[in-house]
């Protein structure tokens, strides 16, 4: 016994409608928890290295009597651990930008 043609058309609109929403781009943006999350974490990071290169620099000048100079080179090892986690951060999200497809543009109201 053979279905009627309507019921394929119907299990193949649910078959597109399902792949479609398997492989639909995801907004980087939402992924992520939005963008003051983003920014906040970024924020923490540069923040968190920074405050553990300085911690590390001191340690070190206590044990080798070199004040205060360790302490201000890991300090900017520090802050340059962060600024570069930063920017592959936002590189990896450009790249995500740049993947996504353009939705096509809708068509003009005004008449040439």
């Amino acid at each position: 016994m053979s279905r009627p043609p309507t019921d394929d058309l119907d299990s193949l609109e649910t078959r597109l409608a399902e792949a479609k929403a398997r492989h639909a781009p995801v907004d980087p943006m939402r992924m992520a928890g939005g963008a003051m999350g983003q920014g906040f974490r970024f924020a923490v990071e540069i923040v968190v290295t920074t405050v553990v290169g300085t911690a590390i620099g001191w340690q070190l000048d206590r044990w080798l009597g070199t004040k205060p100079w360790l302490m201000l080179v890991f300090m900017l090892l520090g802050l340059a651990a962060g600024f570069l986690s930063l920017f592959r951060a936002v590189g990896a999200e450009q790249k995500l930008v740049d993947a996504a497809p353009v939705p096509p543009a809708a068509p003009s109201d005004v008449e040439d």
